[in-house]
């Protein structure tokens, strides 16, 4: 924020330089970015009097001129400008003059004559027409007969100023503005803080009678305000107020625009003012934009807006993108007899969505997004209308257009000195609290044991003592704050919820089984669902499309960790890294319906992937995983789109599907420049959390010896070797303590349409020795189980 000093003192008197000043900005909590001297761009230009202007006796281009610039003797300089005559008053680089062009003046001599000086342009000055009326023309400039003479050129310009380069904080939106400072000043410095001009007379009409206001969309506008003014006169502004716009960065225009300006930087109101001519049918309608709504603003732009956008509107078309920028068809002009000065309080979220998804931003959309407070509404109003009353540039209509359906309750917070101490650490005199509370106009007052404040509207980031508490410190100083034991400080209990302990256990697991932790975005490109090779149709294409992408390869909200995953691996791949194991935990995020008309399905997501692994090595991982979680799952065959048929299996734990596991098809893996097997297993992560059981409980080792025996069974070719295993398991009871399948044959020495799978099997009982006749009875049993409920028989 730009704080011009001259501005500022308007305000509140200043004894201090630039340098102390910003220190005591510093040290009530505000950073002083830079300090500009506005007139360091030169120095040693005066204004001065062409006197005489004679021919050069050695050079027909050259003259000598006789100059006044306020001293006893005239000054003497060859030019060669044709531009100039006797009278004119022009600015002359003295001897040891610095110019703009970082040329150093020296007196001299020019064919025989001597030269004292230099006549300047508006290069040699840094000046061009917004300066100062002919500064960009070629040749020297001339000023208005009335110029002073022998003045310095940045006293001419009005860049005789310093300007102090605050940041403002986030939350500090009262302070973006002069006179917001001005309260900081005035509390930090003791000196009073004098008051805006807010006073102006209207006439005895009715503002009814020119216009009137609907406002459609209270959510996005809790307030707006619209003053009409006529017999408006179209002029250029006070060169006080040229100054000062020029100070801040900005290119003075008319009166009317440069009020709205002036106001903005003043009190941070973004304001902004209609011809009344162009309001068709008689109102402002404040309305949410209609689907592919189009309007030219003043940047001479065509935008095409949408039902989430909010346009200042008559009762025909949009007039202007609320809190934004004007329409180029509704602005002041030369002719303009009536206006309508708006002042409004917008959604700060909905124009800052607005601004990103059109890609224009502006001072009032800036402002805006930060927040605007009711206080420098309505003061930014009267702030503007004082300044038509004080230079007689219009006649102020009575009443005002005001759509204003909610309004806030008075903020009180009450606290006792004990609060103030026991936040700081330091027992600040209630004298003192009283003192700076006030001076920082947050009225304050002492009802028996405790203070009763009354937070002014524009501090909405005030809700509690401990606000409180900071506008004291930062006033009171940080410096009175010492070292001290944590006389308050609460031994607190710290550690992680079961939930926490268990996402940590699984990711500790998946790194010991030799695998990398990738973050990616969340959001994805569209095509990735083409790379996927997901059917037209399919649920996972319904993806939320954001309004503001970073790109189009960032526009949608993922609705699977596949497109991430093989994504990490190609990149990795493409780069010589030919042997992985990642994982990721991450969100995806199911719409319930689109359009979204609520919030989507949230679910975080576990997917591994492999690279020069087999299926059954990211199989083992995901199966020690869920072992060490004491979740019992199945696998059995499945189908997804980007996996390849056959070699896909779901998870399912009691009959319902957790996720699934296999091998990227060849189409989707080429599609990701990949020309190896790439393996990956896709997991509802929450499921895991919820559903991991406590470690299980110590038991002695067996005394007695375990048994082992293989079988080879001659089962169809579409039987899972799991059914098999499921059917050995529950057959054989608690005397089985292992299981699983060696060797799987298809081939000569089996029928067609078979295949042989090879089991081994390990029995033991905790209570006795098994011996050859209790395992073969088993054996038998689990020989008839699988054949009655598989059609599997021994080889």
């Amino acid at each position: 924020m730009l704080i011009p000093l001259k501005w500022l003192k308007e305000y509140v008197d200043i004894d201090l330089t630039p340098a102390e000043l910003a220190d005591k900005l510093v040290s009530c909590g505000f950073e002083i970015e830079q300090i500009i001297d506005l007139s360091d761009k030169f120095s040693g230009v005066v204004t001065a009097k062409v006197v005489s202007l004679e021919k050069h006796p050695a050079a027909d281009r050259l003259k000598v001129a006789k100059l006044d610039i306020g001293k006893s003797d005239l000054l003497q300089v060859v030019t060669n400008a044709t531009n100039i005559k006797e009278g004119d008053i022009v600015p002359v680089a003295t001897d040891g003059a610095r110019l703009a062009t970082g040329l150093n003046i020296k007196s001299g001599e020019l064919r025989g004559v001597a030269s004292y000086g230099m006549l300047c342009g508006g290069e040699e000055i840094a000046a061009d027409d917004n300066d100062y009326p002919g500064a960009s023309q070629d040749g020297v400039l001339v000023f208005a007969p009335e110029t002073p003479v022998g003045a310095d050129v940045n006293v001419i310009l009005g860049r005789d100023e310093i300007v102090l380069d605050v940041g403002i904080t986030s939350n500090r939106t009262d302070a973006n503005s002069v006179y917001g400072i001005a309260r900081e000043v005035a509390a930090v410095t003791g000196k009073p803080l004098k008051p805006l001009n807010l006073s102006y007379a209207e006439n005895k009409e009715d503002i009814s009678s020119y216009i009137g206001l609907d406002n459609l969309a209270p959510d996005l506008c809790p307030r707006y305000m619209g003053k009409v003014v006529k017999n408006v006169k179209i002029c250029p502004s006070p060169e006080i107020i040229k100054q000062r716009l020029r100070a801040v960065g900005l290119r003075p225009i008319n009166n009317i625009v440069d009020i709205t300006n002036y106001v903005l930087f003043e009190i941070g109101q973004p304001m902004h003012a209609f011809d009344i001519e162009a309001i068709e049918g008689g109102r402002i309608v404040v309305r949410r934009a209609e689907k592919d709504e189009k309007i030219v603003c003043l940047d001479e732009k065509e935008y095409t807006l949408n039902e989430n956008n909010l346009v200042i509107a008559n009762t025909k078309r949009g007039m202007a993108i609320a809190g934004i920028m004007g329409g180029r068809d509704f602005s002041v002009l030369d002719t303009t007899s009536t206006i309508v000065f708006e002042s409004a309080r917008f959604a700060r979220d909905n124009v800052r969505r607005t601004s990103r998804s059109l890609n224009l931003r502006s001072d009032s959309s800036a402002r805006f997004e930060k927040g605007i407070d009711y206080w420098s509404q309505e003061a930014g109003m009267n702030r503007a209308l004082a300044l038509i009353h004080q230079y007689g540039w219009g006649e102020i209509v009575g009443g005002v257009a005001d759509s204003f359906p909610n309004k806030p309750e008075e903020k009180r917070i009450e606290f006792k000195s004990a609060d103030i101490e026991k936040i700081l650490g330091i027992s600040v005199p209630e004298s003192e609290i009283l003192h700076i509370l006030n001076a920082l106009t947050i009225q304050t007052r002492k009802e028996g044991d405790k203070f009763v404040s009354i937070v002014p509207p524009y501090r909405e980031d005030m809700v509690g003592v401990n606000d409180i508490a900071e506008e004291v410190i930062r006033i009171y100083g940080y410096s009175h704050i010492t070292p001290t034991l944590m006389k308050y400080a609460k031994m607190v209990v710290g550690g992680r919820s079961k939930q926490q302990e268990t996402a940590e256990k699984i990711k500790n697991i998946l790194l010991a089984e030799g695998c990398h932790e990738t973050v990616t975005y969340s959001f994805i490109s569209p095509k990735a669902f083409d790379s996927l090779c997901l059917p037209e149709g399919d649920k996972l294409r319904n993806a939320i499309r954001l309004d503001n992408p970073l790109g189009e390869d960032f526009s949608v909200m993922r609705t699977t960790m596949a497109h991430s995953m093989i994504k990490t691996i190609a990149t990795n791949y493409l780069r010589g890294n030919k042997a992985l194991r990642l994982f990721e935990v991450a969100k995806t995020y199911i719409p319930k319906e689109l359009p979204l008309n609520d919030y989507p399905i949230e679910k975080n997501t576990l997917i591994i992937g492999s690279l020069g692994d087999d299926y059954y090595a990211i199989k083992s991982i995901l199966e020690n995983l869920l072992s060490a979680l004491r979740i019992e799952a199945e696998f059995a065959r499945g189908t997804r789109p980007y996996l390849h048929l056959g070699r896909c299996a779901e998870i399912s734990v009691n009959g319902s599907v957790i996720g699934y596991i296999g091998e990227v098809s060849d189409i989707v893996a080429a599609n990701y420049d990949i020309d190896k097997r790439v393996y990956i297993a896709e997991v509802d992560f929450e499921y895991l959390v919820e559903n991991a059981r406590p470690i299980r409980q110590f038991r002695t080792v067996p005394k007695f010896p375990m048994v082992e025996r293989d079988i080879a069974v001659v089962c169809s070719l579409d039987t899972e070797a799991s059914k098999l295993l499921k059917i050995i398991e529950k057959t054989a009871g608690a005397l089985l303590i292992d299981s699983y399948v060696f060797d799987v044959y298809t081939g000569g020495q089996v029928e067609s349409g078979k295949k042989s799978v090879a089991i081994n099997m390990v029995f033991q009982s905790a209570e006795k020795t098994l011996k050859d006749e209790d395992v073969n009875a088993l054996i038998a049993n689990i020989l008839n189980a699988l054949a009655r409920e598989a059609d599997a028989k021994l080889r």
